[in-house]
Formats: structure tokens, C-alpha cells, sequence
């Protein structure tokens, strides 16, 4: 599946071919805008992010959205600019546009049980242009992949912490 920015435009692909199956419409609260989405395939749903304080679950057959969560720090503050979405060991992580924090939250609250400052993978006032930010998390067999928006690198990173997660 695939969301654009901002036609609120979206498709549905053949995993082994890649041919268009299906092109649909969607809204979201924020302009909708389309920033990110994932798959909690236990929930049989898509969670999609709009650079909103909000995520947006979509039901797996038809597209219609379920519920929203609004999403808080571990300080208890709102956290807008949601981007990039993985759902990874039970919890959806996002990164933050124009930060180097991915928070990784509970689908059903919202609210954040882990937090990670990834700025020292690649310093920002090494990446040239401002724009040049993390935006790019896909989860590997037993590791983390991270990029960023015009990222000539990628970082293969595990998370000593998060025990579970592979």
C-alpha cells in the first residue's frame, strides 16, 4: 500500500509483482495529507500518520478509518509532526519531521513507552541542507533499518533496551 503526500490519493500493489491493483481516496484531519503509514497485522489495520498529533487506523478490507489516537510524550505533551511509521513488536514507532527522534507508541492509547534520539547516527550539521532529515525506519529480521530524506546512507541499528523485539 501506498499513500501520497497530497493528492489523498492511494494504492494497493501485488506483493510479488508490484502491479497496481487498486487506486483509492482517503481523508485525514490534517489537510489530508498522507505522511506515513503502517500494518499491525494482528489488528488487521493500517495506521497512517498526517504530520497531525494524530494517527489514523484504517479497517485492512475496506479503508474506512476505525478510530484515532492522539499521541503524547513521556513528559505528557502532544507530539504533532508524526512522519514515517513502522509497526514494530506491538507498538507503532514514528520519527518526528525535522528531529532525530523516533517514539515508539501504544496503538491503543497513544501514548509513548520509548523514546530514542537518534541524532548522533549522522550529525545534522553534517548533512548539508536542512530538509536532509530522518525520515526512514523499516524493520529487518533481526534489526532496524534507518534513513533519512535524501540520505545518500543507510544505518542498520538494534536496540539494546527492547529485548523483545526480535
Amino acid at each position: 500500500i501506498e499513500i501520497t503526500w497530497k493528492q489523498q490519493t492511494g494504492f494497493i500493489y501485488d506483493t510479488g509483482t508490484l502491479e497496481k491493483l487498486q487506486e483509492f481516496k482517503y481523508t485525514t484531519g490534517r489537510g489530508d495529507q498522507g505522511w506515513g503509514i503502517t500494518y499491525n497485522p494482528s489488528e488487521q489495520e493500517f495506521i497512517v500518520s498526517d504530520g497531525s498529533k494524530f494517527l489514523y487506523f484504517w479497517d485492512r478490507d475496506t479503508l474506512a478509518e476505525k478510530r484515532t489516537v492522539t499521541v503524547t510524550r513521556f513528559d505528557g505533551r502532544y507530539q504533532n509532526q508524526l512522519n514515517e511509521l513502522e509497526f514494530m513488536d506491538g507498538l507503532v514507532c514514528c520519527n518526528i519531521w525535522h528531529s532525530d527522534d523516533i517514539i515508539c507508541v501504544d496503538p491503543v492509547t497513544g501514548t509513548s513507552v520509548r523514546e530514542y534520539d537518534m541524532s548522533s547516527l549522522w550529525p545534522a550539521d553534517q548533512r548539508g541542507d536542512r530538509e536532509n532529515v530522518l525520515n526512514g525506519i523499516a524493520l529487518g529480521k533481526d534489526h532496524v533499518l534507518l534513513t533519512g530524506k535524501l540520505w545518500d546512507r543507510m544505518y542498520k541499528v538494534v536496540f539494546p533496551d527492547w529485548t523483545t523485539l526480535f
